[in-house]
């Protein structure tokens, strides 16, 4: 897994963060590592699971600093679930990471019909998220060569995925059906959405998408930043808020237990797993 670095002071290099969702087996990780132009996260076919974590990348192409966030897979099988938390792993994520995401990537595979499962899934997505996340998502096909024809011939068949899409703002990429790599193509108009979708939500004064129990986990970790300068005197308080959110994402704050604990009564019992 990838090491989360802190930002340089000396870089002056505008950031795009990103965080990944998505089914098992989307290709959530293959996508992550066509943005970022180089291979960071581990992607295989697999019947299991093989981001357990939030795992973190991030590289300069282009002239951009990317930063990534990839999640584990949803509707993971049920004995996989008493390894990973996907909800709680991504709930982390969403709440920890500063100053929030220019964009939520929602991974679909085009070699899937949706099934009842992932309708559920998509509904409680829609709880956790909230309604506002649709202004800085966009889907992302994988396992599908680069034709928006062949792509609307699917659409005619998932009336689910077309309801998504126009939610989404008609914002949707094909990622080809390369095992190896992402057509550079492809990026290139990922990219020019991603900037398109940025230039538009910083108009209304709302660049980042922050989940509504942000301002309650950053309380939270204040106490984990004021113990780490403690026991580092030497560092800037900011470089010690950037180092505690990123070990809160991965879960490894002193305080997850109160992180977890923040919940919405209106999804209770619901899971996205």
């Amino acid at each position: 897994m990838a090491q989360m670095a802190l930002p340089s002071l000396k870089e002056n290099v505008q950031e795009r963060r990103i965080i990944l969702i998505g089914k098992l087996g989307a290709g959530k990780s293959h996508s992550g590592n066509g943005i970022l132009g180089t291979k960071q996260f581990v992607s295989k076919r697999s019947w299991s699971s093989i981001t357990r974590r939030c795992e973190y990348g991030s590289a300069i192409r282009d002239g951009f600093r990317y930063r990534i966030y990839d999640t584990p897979g949803v509707n993971s099988p049920q004995e996989m679930q008493k390894k990973i938390d996907v909800e709680t792993d991504i709930k982390r994520c969403l709440y920890c990471t500063s100053p929030g995401f220019h964009a939520i990537v929602l991974v679909l595979s085009a070699s899937e019909r949706i099934a009842k499962e992932d309708l559920q899934m998509l509904q409680n997505l829609d709880v956790l998220l909230e309604e506002s996340a649709f202004e800085y998502m966009i889907l992302v096909i994988t396992k599908l060569e680069n034709d928006e024809n062949e792509l609307n011939e699917l659409l005619a068949e998932a009336p689910e995925v077309v309801k998504l899409n126009v939610k989404c703002g008609g914002r949707h990429v094909i990622f080809g059906d390369d095992k190896k790599e992402i057509p550079k193509e492809c990026v290139q108009k990922f990219d020019n959405m991603l900037t398109k979708l940025i230039k538009e939500n910083s108009k209304r004064g709302k660049e980042y998408y922050r989940h509504k129990f942000y301002d309650q986990a950053t309380k939270i970790l204040e106490k984990d930043k004021n113990d780490y300068m403690k026991k580092n005197p030497g560092i800037s308080e900011s470089d010690a808020f950037e180092t505690v959110r990123n070990n809160a994402a991965e879960g490894r704050s002193p305080r997850d237990d109160e992180l977890k604990g923040l919940k919405d009564p209106r999804c209770a019992g619901c899971s996205i797993s």
